[in-house]
């Protein structure tokens, strides 16, 4: 008799609860990328994933339950985006500057940057700025870590400047994201270049 302990199944229940709620997040991913949170209704999400409004409310509560769901999802799409980066570049250092630079452009996506940067602080306050920060947060100052045992990087405290990191990168986006200027994403990657140069040894 095998001893191997019986693997779990999803039941069709689940699948089927799981597939709801994906529908659900596409589509409301799409209308507050393309509408704005404020504007978009609920009964048309509802409609747009076939669903009803009750399982909607069943599944995420309210608008903002929803919204957080979103954000949620297109945090761990970026953490996927940057794990590729990260594995196909062979020295440590190239690759978290990479990551950082992809970062930036991954938040400022035109699909992203609405909800991201410019409904998520209005609809979760500084709920929205912990879940995006704290994801990845202890893989980063472990990294950074390594780096300054490597003697790849000056600053010995990688706590501390995992924070720096963050909030810097939180800042440019937001400077970016709020002016028509084309040339300040540019600008924003320059700077951080700079920044990133400036903790070599």
């Amino acid at each position: 008799m095998s001893t191997e302990p019986d693997l779990p199944t999803l039941t069709p229940r689940l699948v089927s609860t799981q597939a709801t709620m994906d529908r659900l997040i596409s589509a409301a991913h799409h209308a507050f990328a393309t509408e704005g949170f404020a504007a978009t209704s609920l009964d048309r999400l509802a409609e747009t994933a076939m669903v009803t409004r009750g399982a909607l409310h069943h599944h995420f509560t309210n608008k903002a339950g929803l919204f957080e769901a979103v954000l949620r999802r297109i945090d761990a799409e970026i953490t996927v985006e940057l794990q590729e980066v990260w594995l196909a570049t062979a020295d440590p250092w190239d690759g978290m500057r990479s990551c950082i630079h992809l970062y930036l452009d991954a938040v400022l996506r035109p699909d992203r940057k609405r909800i991201l940067l410019q409904d998520a602080p209005a609809v979760l306050g500084v709920r929205a700025f912990d879940i995006l920060a704290e994801s990845g947060f202890d893989e980063l100052v472990a990294d950074l870590q390594a780096l300054a045992e490597a003697n790849r990087i000056t600053p010995k405290d990688a706590e501390a400047l995992a924070h720096l990191l963050n909030g810097a990168i939180a800042s440019l986006a937001l400077w970016v994201a709020e002016s028509d200027d084309e040339n300040r994403h540019a600008r924003a990657h320059t700077t951080l270049a700079a920044l990133l140069d400036g903790l070599t040894v």
